[in-house]
Parts: C-alpha cells; sequence; structure tokens
C-alpha cells in the first residue's frame, strides 16, 4: 500500500517538476532576452551617438578651415592690392619724349673689375642691356651729382628721341641729292675668316653701287630704336662714297685758324693726291694721301671743299701748330 501511496505522490510531483522547470526555463529565457536585447539596443545608441558627435567635429573642423583659407585668400588679395597699388603710385624717374617710362635706374660696380662700374635702368618694365660708365660719371654718381635723365642721355641717347613712325621710315628712302635706298638691311657677320667676325653690319644698295659697312653702337641702336630712316642712315655710312655734300659738312676747321693754303697735288712717285695745309709762321702740315672717294668728291662731283678735306684729314695736326709754342712753331717753318 505504502508503494502504491509513493508511486502516486510521485506521479503528482512529476508534473508539478517539470511545470516547475518549464516555467524556470520560461523565466530564464525571458531573462536572458531582457538584457541581450538592452545591450545591443545601448550598442547601436552609442555608436549613432559618436557617429552625430565625430560628424559634428568634422563639421566643425570643416568651417574652421574654410574661414581660414578665406581669411587668408582675402589677405593674399588685399597684399596684391595693396602691391599693385603702392606699384601704381610709384613715380618714374622720367618719361621720354615716346611716353616710355624709366624706372630702376641705378649704377653698380663690377664684380669682376671694382674699378668698372655699369648703368642701367628699366624701360616700359624691360631691362636694359648695362652700360659700361666713364670714370667722371662714376664720381658723380657716387658723389649725386648726376641725374637719371643725365645718364639716360650719356648711355641710352636713341632710348628719348622721338621714334619713326611706320610711314615715315617706308618713306624715308630718298637721299639729299633726289636718289633712292633700293635696299637696306642689317646683318651679323658670320664668316670666321673675316676680321669683322661677329659685328653688326650694313647692307645698302643704291643704283648700281651694292655697299657694306660695319656699324657704330650708336647707328645700331638708332636702327633697332627706330630713330631714323633708311636715307639718314645710308648718308651716315656711305656718305663718302656716293660723294654727297651732306658727307662733307661735318668737317669744319677750327676758327680763328689762318690757313694760308690748302695744296692738294699729285705726287710723282706714287701718282696719288695728296692734301697739305700751310699755316704761315705756325708752320705746314704733313702731306697725307687722298682716298679715290674724296678726290672723285673733290674734283668731279665737286661735292667737298678744300677745307672740307683739310679738316677731315689733318685737324689734330693743324691743332696742334695753333697750340705750339712761337719757338716750336719757328723751329718749324726752318724745317
Amino acid at each position: 500500500m505504502a508503494s502504491k501511496r509513493n508511486q502516486e505522490e510521485a506521479k503528482q510531483d512529476a508534473p508539478l517538476g517539470e511545470k516547475k522547470t518549464r516555467r524556470a526555463k520560461k523565466t530564464a529565457k525571458k531573462e536572458d532576452g531582457i538584457p541581450a536585447v538592452s545591450e545591443e539596443s545601448t550598442a547601436e545608441q552609442q555608436t549613432k551617438t559618436k557617429t552625430k558627435t565625430a560628424k559634428a567635429t568634422v563639421e566643425k573642423t570643416d568651417a574652421a578651415v574654410d574661414t581660414a583659407v578665406k581669411a587668408a585668400d582675402t589677405t593674399k588679395v588685399e597684399t596684391a592690392q595693396e602691391t599693385t597699388e603702392e606699384k601704381k603710385h610709384r613715380e618714374p624717374q622720367m618719361v621720354t619724349v615716346n611716353g616710355q617710362k624709366v624706372t630702376h635706374g641705378h649704377a653698380f660696380q663690377s664684380t669682376i673689375n671694382p674699378d668698372i662700374w655699369f648703368f642701367t635702368a628699366k624701360l616700359d618694365g624691360v631691362q636694359l642691356r648695362p652700360m659700361p660708365m666713364s670714370a667722371e660719371d662714376t664720381a658723380a654718381y657716387q658723389q649725386r651729382n648726376i641725374s637719371v635723365e643725365q645718364l639716360m642721355q650719356n648711355y641710352y641717347p636713341t632710348k628719348l628721341l622721338p621714334k619713326v613712325s611706320k610711314e615715315e621710315y617706308a618713306a624715308g628712302n630718298v637721299l639729299s641729292d633726289g636718289r633712292t635706298v633700293d635696299k637696306l638691311n642689317v646683318y651679323k657677320e658670320h664668316d670666321e675668316t673675316r676680321n669683322d667676325y661677329g659685328r653688326y653690319k650694313l647692307y645698302a644698295v643704291v643704283g648700281e653701287q651694292r655697299m657694306t659697312q660695319v656699324m657704330t653702337t650708336a647707328d645700331l641702336n638708332a636702327f633697332f630704336d627706330r630713330t631714323v630712316t633708311p636715307a639718314q642712315l645710308v648718308e651716315r655710312n656711305f656718305g663718302e662714297k656716293l660723294h654727297l655734300a651732306s658727307a662733307y659738312a661735318q668737317y669744319r676747321l677750327p676758327e680763328g685758324v689762318d690757313v694760308k693754303d690748302i695744296r692738294i697735288a699729285k705726287e710723282k712717285s706714287s701718282n696719288a693726291w695728296h692734301i697739305s695745309v700751310n699755316m704761315g709762321e705756325q708752320g705746314r702740315t704733313p702731306k697725307k694721301p687722298l682716298t679715290f672717294d674724296d678726290g672723285y668728291s673733290y674734283f668731279t662731283a665737286k661735292t667737298a671743299s678744300r677745307e672740307q678735306l683739310a679738316a677731315k684729314y689733318l685737324l689734330p695736326e693743324i691743332k696742334e701748330l695753333m697750340n705750339a709754342p712761337k719757338q716750336e712753331r719757328s723751329l718749324s717753318v726752318k724745317r
């Protein structure tokens, strides 16, 4: 009987145990699930919060950078404007007749030879080639006794002359005697066997005459600066070859010279024409031979006078006789 009761009690208790176990499992599931869901939600919220915070920080940083860049750009623009305004308000040292502005005119010492100084300047912002200065101008510059205008006149004279217009240049090919310049060209000698290799030369054609001549620095600058016409260049360089009266007008005897006789005669030994000047008590100059062109200008073209030829060939000797003491003059006469 006891065993039956025990079995019945066990049967009754078994369902209760199972129920308890099921309830415990359900409770455990609920208890286990609640924390898991809660932890996941918190992590998402924390991540979202961090993301928002990061975005806000980035946005603030970007805004700060933008502000700094804008401020820097504004500063650059203002500085550039100030610099431009300063340049605009900087007065040039002089303005040429052509309206070109001369700035940065100054002299500087050679790094190779300290005794040599150079002058240079900018013309409308273009740097001019430095030119060696004379000792007098260097001393005057160091003592501030010479102006930029004077230095420009001494070393860049053609920059200060009025430019010849295209129309004037095209029409300026008629010589003083009516002949025309058919062709004119400036070139650099490339023949290494010639003595004038590397120098600039002027080539001109007038009628049947073809002429070439090494150019002076003044004429070369005048050509490139367009301050002379073709006819002027030809008359300067080939005037005597063309027997032009304008070419001999530059030769003049000193004022006050007492010329007794200007002799042009042919020497029998050389069969060449020579010129000499007799100055009376002051003495006589030595004889010098005439070139073919000068002889042609005097005898045939009649575009050169005795006085002009004497000044061309014998000016140094004439001045020497004029300035010689009386004793030396008397000795020269006896000789």
